[in-house]
């Protein structure tokens, strides 16, 4: 299971590193359902419950913004890039599809799920 989390956090870290060198948005979202500040709040792996904390080594969150910019943190790690929605929810970089009920949302990643709520 940890090879898999360290597998899981490595992706993670590479698509930081492309959505790095992303523009910016342009994009008009001003009327989205989906702004905001979203979250990890709890990640499951194999029906493990494990902390987000320990997977990412702090937080997990994205700010979508109204411009179509979104600003990601994975720990340590402050990143930009770009999102859009979808039918379900909403997506950041053509990589993670989030399914949106409400306040909360799901990202569904290499056998990992991990669920955010809005602030």
């Amino acid at each position: 299971m940890k090879k898999q989390i360290k597998k899981f956090a490595a992706i993670i870290v590479v698509v930081m590193m492309v959505m790095s060198f992303a523009s910016c948005g342009g994009t008009d979202m001003s009327d989205s359902p989906y702004l905001g500040t979203w979250t990890a709040t709890t990640a499951e792996y194999s029906g493990l419950e494990v902390s987000v904390e320990s997977i990412f080594g702090g937080e997990f969150s994205f700010t979508l913004n109204e411009d179509g910019s979104c600003k990601l943190i994975v720990g340590e790690e402050n990143e930009t890039g770009k999102w859009s929605e979808t039918e379900t929810g909403f997506n950041v970089e053509d990589e993670f599809d989030f399914t949106v009920d409400g306040d909360s949302a799901s990202l569904d990643y290499d056998g990992v799920s991990i669920y955010f709520e809005r602030k």
